[in-house]
């Protein structure tokens, strides 16, 4: 060794150091025994969009389901959290003898009214002008608010979402992302989807649409497949 200078055990790196804590340890570690994964739904509206619609958590929670029989079907999950809403709309052309612009808008809203909900009470609208400019909105919930954390399978309104053109008339094809995290719990019996489904192969995941009504009947379909 050299005058001057001391010596300096070698550190141990860390897949050394946690492969040793690790071993060492009486008690296992705490693991975490249930899904969670955020996730990202699409849904198109159809020509039975009337509008404007009320979204529930059950229906976010029957929007990924699995089948259990040709008719039965079950959600996927036990509890949603809404992080944020996205819609983007455009309006077809009135008419050449029509004065007025095409314009679509779009909004979103957060009521807040319902107990376990309080606290968000936000709002917002976007509108596109011209039959090339989509109308674009997208809000979160208050990050302190009730409507920002898990929420069970209920029919309390999670969102409402809106999407008309310069008339008041309901725009089709517009695009509704709604982003969510979901979580499972094994203390809970898997609820069944709110509307019976046909056809389904057992064991098969499935999207539905925004109002968990079959494809046939949905007003706003998944953008996903399979569709059910």
């Amino acid at each position: 060794m050299k005058k001057g200078k001391s010596f300096k055990p070698r550190k141990a790196n860390r897949a050394e150091t946690a492969i040793d804590k690790d071993a060492n340890r009486k008690i296992p570690p705490q693991v975490t025994d249930q899904l969670s994964t955020g996730f990202t739904l699409r849904f198109l509206t159809t020509g039975n969009w009337p509008g404007s619609y009320t979204v529930t958590y059950a229906n976010l929670l029957d929007a990924w389901f699995v089948a259990g029989t040709a008719t039965t079907a079950y959600q996927l999950f036990d509890f949603v959290k809404v992080r944020r809403v996205v819609i983007r709309a455009m309006a077809g052309p009135y008419g050449a003898a029509s004065a007025i612009m095409p314009t679509a808008n779009v909004g979103v809203e957060f009521p807040g009214l319902v107990g376990g909900q309080f606290g968000s009470g936000k709002q917002r609208l976007g509108t596109g002008v011209g039959i090339d400019t989509p109308a674009y909105v997208a809000l979160s919930p208050d990050r302190m608010s009730q409507a920002a954390q898990y929420q069970p399978s209920t029919n309390n309104a999670a969102f409402i979402v809106r999407a008309v053109d310069g008339l008041r008339t309901p725009v089709y094809g517009a695009i509704i992302d709604v982003e969510v995290s979901y979580k499972n719990s094994g203390d809970i019996a898997p609820a069944a989807v709110t509307t019976a489904r046909a056809g389904l192969t057992s064991g098969q995941l499935y999207f539905g649409g925004l109002d968990g009504l079959a494809i046939a009947n949905t007003i706003a379909k998944s953008a996903y497949i399979p569709i059910a």
